[in-house]
């Protein structure tokens, strides 16, 4: 099931590098970025549906007013908590978005999650795999399978527990 994954979503990290970390762009132009999707700005991914055009930009803008303190962080989770902080959220709230957010202004800080988030579908592919696998919301890799902790990193582990989360069950631990 990994190999598959990594020959549909190979090139996936990759992309994500190019788009939202150019170094072409300033901070303030990769805040807004982050909001949109990939390779497509302006335009909202099946994640931010929730969210208009008008409202993410919004929350762009929010997010460059914000961006001194967001070019300081130390960390991944310190760029998340700043990012939920800049967009108004309280602690916990709007976690899909944060992380999405997060992850790609990471992207542009050269700041990648060390750990496997588990938020909405990624939960449920944890669970799936094994019980309570899902809780807290944030893992090591280690807590995975080999083929997980060996093949992905913490970021496209998330990406694959949300895209498999219907076919994962503990018979696939190993």
């Amino acid at each position: 099931m990994i190999e598959h994954f990594l020959d549909v979503r190979g090139d996936q990290s990759a992309r994500e590098q190019a788009w939202w970390g150019a170094e072409d762009q300033t901070l303030e132009q990769a805040c807004d970025r982050a909001m949109f999707m990939l390779e497509k700005a302006g335009r909202r991914d099946r994640h931010q549906r929730p969210f208009s055009a008008a409202d993410l930009s919004a929350m762009g803008e929010r997010l460059a007013a914000a961006s001194r303190s967001l070019g300081d962080v130390a960390d991944f989770e310190s760029l998340r908590i700043a990012v939920e902080q800049a967009l108004g959220y309280p602690p916990g709230g709007a976690p899909l978005l944060t992380y999405d957010v997060a992850q790609r202004l990471g992207c542009f800080l050269k700041k990648a999650p060390d750990q496997v988030y588990l938020h909405a579908g990624p939960e449920v592919g944890a669970n799936n795999l094994k019980p309570g696998l899902g809780r807290p919301h944030r893992r090591p890799i280690t807590d995975f399978p080999t083929s997980i902790r060996t093949r992905l990193t913490p970021a496209q582990a998330e990406d694959f527990l949300c895209v498999a989360r219907k076919a994962l069950h503990p018979g696939l631990w190993d």
